[in-house]
């Protein structure tokens, strides 16, 4: 937490480069759809997806006409509801919420449609005593669009898949349901971003 109120007092300081035409500074949010996978876009059967949101400070520098980057520091309220017949005490709701720092790839696919792609850092801010011996950082890949609709204001869509395990420790010989397998985060996101 203090690393996030370190970052977001730094955004003033930014907003003197920010006069630049290549710097765009601006502020995101939407709707964040996530569950629990093996993989990238591999569904388990007994985890659906469950609805949370984002929300986040987001930096890019235009190198040129069609390529930039972006910096984006994001809060992401993330889990999976898991439908257990066997046993009910595993049953239910499970939410975690992370704090992501984004390193993305903005590439300029058309004229109205970019292309991010690039990797995120996730710190666990938000545990789930359900989760037994949760891992509290991780490294995601991220693919999605961004679309916009007004000189400041764009439309993003994308997926984000996490690149370790939900927790410390599989045991498969009687480790706790559903936490006995592989679990990756996956989450689908949505929303807008206005820049400033």
């Amino acid at each position: 937490m203090r690393i996030f109120v370190f970052l977001l007092s730094l955004l003033p300081l930014s907003t003197v480069t920010a006069q630049e035409s290549n710097v765009r500074i601006g502020a995101k949010a939407g709707l964040s759809l996530s569950t629990f996978s093996r993989g990238f876009l591999y569904q388990q059967n007994d985890f659906s997806y469950v609805s949370s949101f984002y929300v986040g400070a987001v930096l890019g520098v235009r190198t040129d006409r069609n390529i930039s980057g972006k910096l984006e520091l994001m809060y992401s309220g993330q889990g999976s509801h898991y439908k257990d017949s066997y046993n009910a005490q595993y049953g239910g709701r499970y939410s975690l919420g992370y704090l992501s720092m984004g390193y993305i790839i903005h590439f300029r696919l058309l004229e109205f449609l970019y292309l991010d792609a690039g990797l995120t850092t996730d710190l666990l801010v938000k545990k789930d005593s359900k989760v037994p011996s949760p891992r509290t950082f991780d490294v995601a890949g991220l693919v999605g669009v961004e679309a916009p609709i007004l000189p400041s204001l764009s439309l993003e869509a994308r997926v984000k898949s996490g690149q370790g395990n939900i927790n410390n420790y599989t045991n498969y010989y009687g480790g706790q349901a559903p936490f006995n397998t592989d679990l990756k985060n996956l989450v689908v996101q949505m929303g807008v971003i206005y820049y400033f």
